[in-house]
């Protein structure tokens, strides 16, 4: 089933780039065999201007309370890495409106898009420590 839809996404590509099936056909995977190397072994995070930024963010142990059907029940969470993508301004508003800009291409900064986010900048956001008793007033 997976390799219907590589054939749809490079149809895509070839159809909107020009460039020869062939060429596609051997660049894509070795551009996202190298993404994935990137962000598993390498640096841990790729930004792409236009598009976005793919970031490994650490996950710290944590605890969890849980209420139902009258227990209580505290839960501990192993800590973990997990994947981020933090799409480019840009590229949200594409979204938000439903219309492709093809005069703006990725891997190209245009003068009035605002900085690519940094993987400093996309950590684990901590929720509040765990209660016990009544929950409290904010």
């Amino acid at each position: 089933m997976s390799k219907k839809y590589t054939d749809k996404f490079i149809s895509a590509v070839v159809k909107r780039s020009g460039i020869c099936r062939a060429t596609v056909d051997q660049v894509l995977p070795a551009v996202f065999d190298e993404l994935r190397c990137q962000l598993v072994e390498g640096s841990q995070c790729v930004a792409i201007d236009s598009f976005g930024t793919f970031a490994v963010v650490d996950i710290p142990e944590r605890t969890r309370r849980y209420t139902y059907g009258g227990r209580d029940e505290i839960r501990t969470y192993k800590p973990k890495r997990q994947l981020k993508f933090s799409p480019a301004r840009n590229m949200r508003q594409e979204i938000e409106a439903g219309k492709y800009d093809p005069s703006r291409r990725s891997f190209t900064h245009h003068p009035s898009d605002p900085p690519l986010r940094t993987r400093l900048k996309m950590g684990y956001n901590r929720r509040k420590q765990i209660f016990i008793g009544q929950p409290p007033k904010d």
